[in-house]
């Protein structure tokens, strides 16, 4: 793999790199903000939207490079996200796509016809064409393939039959490769004379002639400064270690992360060099996995933002109607002590205390184990320990908060100093049983194969709610009457 350099990625240059020499040239005040794109900038792009101005709008986006004007698309409402894209029509760049959200490139893709996508995707690399593919439904995605360049529709019929988040689907095919037992000088006549080499690379990787499996790789520079009549297996670097095709995305994410890559190779089952994945493809996986994290936990989606109502509303009405029997269940418990609660309403006021100080415990717990089970550093080798450290945490918060709570119940009803024990009693039992929950609810539904981010929450507030009154009040009833 390509160790890490101070060298930009090849990739990131191709699609950033324009956006800043852009800048620097034209050096336009209104883009100096927020996204690179100024409040006053996005305010006359709505004028002209609202005024049907299209030669208007038309000059002023002119500047813009694909990234930002894939910001602009997503700061726009969905009404003048798709009066832009019919001004625009034919004349956006391709490489705005790979750049939109989602949410709004599926939404941008709707209002455009069949030859219009055809003619977007045979301008993407194979890696990109895949991300804009894959959000269409199966027979337009197949209406939009077999249109296709011949060389881009194999790739791309490839690529989507791995696995979706699988390392075959993030890989591109555009890579230089050639066999280890070429001289330096044929390597160089290779590339001078080869017109299909992607438009920037900096890594040559190297297979075996006969096998096709990658044994090495070499970077531009090096191979450069060689010796004309050395064998390019003599000056590689031999420490690679590919990634196979069908490896989640995520594991791909961690590997990159532990052994510092630019770049890695991916084979197929019988180890043949088949694609190469960078360093941009991942960081864009790392912040697609810590968002869904984020949100799953809360029942949201991170393309919320650009959704319509009726969407947001579906998707998260599931996750609520999940945690309403969940506080059905926190509630019957409740009911089993409704006498005891009769008798003395003072445990009514304080019973909510405790199960919601053992909800933000747990929640505390569950985020930090729900990361760490995403970026590896939890796992079968140090699960008991983290499980013991939280047990110590939970026992650590409960006897400073029962003291707490203890002190403050006495203060408030000093003639019935049991229900200060009982309330102390009772928050030190939660906060340790919701330390422990918030860590063996996700280690079970990850060793199930079941996502924890999205299911760990609605099992901690039945956990926690339930527990805290279940303690509470079975205390209350063993200790009082």
């Amino acid at each position: 793999m390509t160790k890490k350099t101070k060298k930009k990625s090849p990739v990131i240059k191709r699609k950033f790199g324009n956006r800043f020499s852009k800048k620097q040239k034209q050096k336009k005040k209104e883009q100096q903000t927020y996204l690179g794109l100024g409040p006053k900038f996005v305010k006359s792009i709505i004028i002209g939207l609202n005024e049907d101005d299209d030669i208007h709008v038309k000059k002023i986006v002119a500047g813009l490079d694909e990234y930002d004007l894939a910001k602009l698309i997503e700061v726009l409402d969905i009404n003048h996200r798709r009066k832009l894209i019919n001004i625009l029509g034919d004349k956006i760049d391709p490489a705005v796509f790979p750049e939109l959200n989602e949410v709004v490139q599926e939404q941008v893709l709707e209002s455009l016809d069949e030859n219009q996508i055809v003619k977007i995707v045979n301008e993407l690399d194979s890696d990109d064409a895949v991300e804009v593919l894959e959000n269409l439904d199966d027979d337009e995605q197949e209406q939009i393939i077999q249109h296709l360049d011949p060389e881009l529709q194999y790739q791309v019929q490839s690529s989507l039959n791995y696995p979706e988040d699988s390392a075959g689907r993030i890989m591109s095919r555009d890579f230089v490769s050639m066999p280890d037992n070429w001289s330096v000088k044929e390597a160089k006549q290779y590339l001078l004379n080869n017109e299909e080499l992607p438009d920037e690379f900096y890594t040559v990787f190297l297979v075996d002639e006969k096998t096709l499996r990658p044994t090495g790789e070499i970077t531009l520079d090096k191979l450069l400064r060689a010796k004309a009549d050395e064998k390019l297996s003599a000056i590689m670097d031999g420490e690679i270690v590919p990634v196979d095709v069908h490896t989640d995305q995520e594991e791909v994410a961690h590997m990159f992360r532990e052994y510092g890559w630019m770049s890695a190779m991916v084979v197929d089952a019988k180890g043949r060099l088949i694609g190469v994945i960078n360093v941009d493809d991942v960081i864009e996986i790392i912040h697609e996995e810590a968002n869904e994290d984020i949100m799953g936990i809360a029942g949201a989606e991170s393309g919320d933002v650009y959704r319509s109502v009726f969407d947001i509303f579906k998707s998260r009405s599931i996750w609520l109607v999940t945690n309403l029997f969940a506080t059905i269940i926190a509630a019957s418990v409740v009911g089993g002590f409704q006498d005891i609660i009769a008798e003395m309403s003072v445990l009514a006021v304080l019973m909510p205390i405790v199960a919601s100080m053992g909800g933000t415990t747990g929640q505390q717990t569950l985020a930090v184990v729900v990361r760490s089970l995403a970026t590896k550093e939890l796992n079968s080798r140090n699960a008991l320990r983290m499980i013991g450290k939280e047990f110590m945490v939970g026992l650590c918060n409960g006897l400073l908060f029962a003291t707490m709570i203890g002190v403050a119940v006495y203060v408030w009803v000093p003639e019935k100093i049991i229900i200060s024990y009982i309330i102390a009693l009772a928050m030190l039992c939660n906060l340790v049983v919701a330390s422990l929950a918030g860590i063996l609810i996700p280690l079970t539904l990850n060793r199930l194969k079941v996502d924890p981010a999205i299911s760990s929450g609605v099992f901690l507030i039945a956990c926690t709610d339930s527990g805290g009154y279940f303690i509470f009040l079975g205390l209350a009833k063993l200790l009082l009457f």
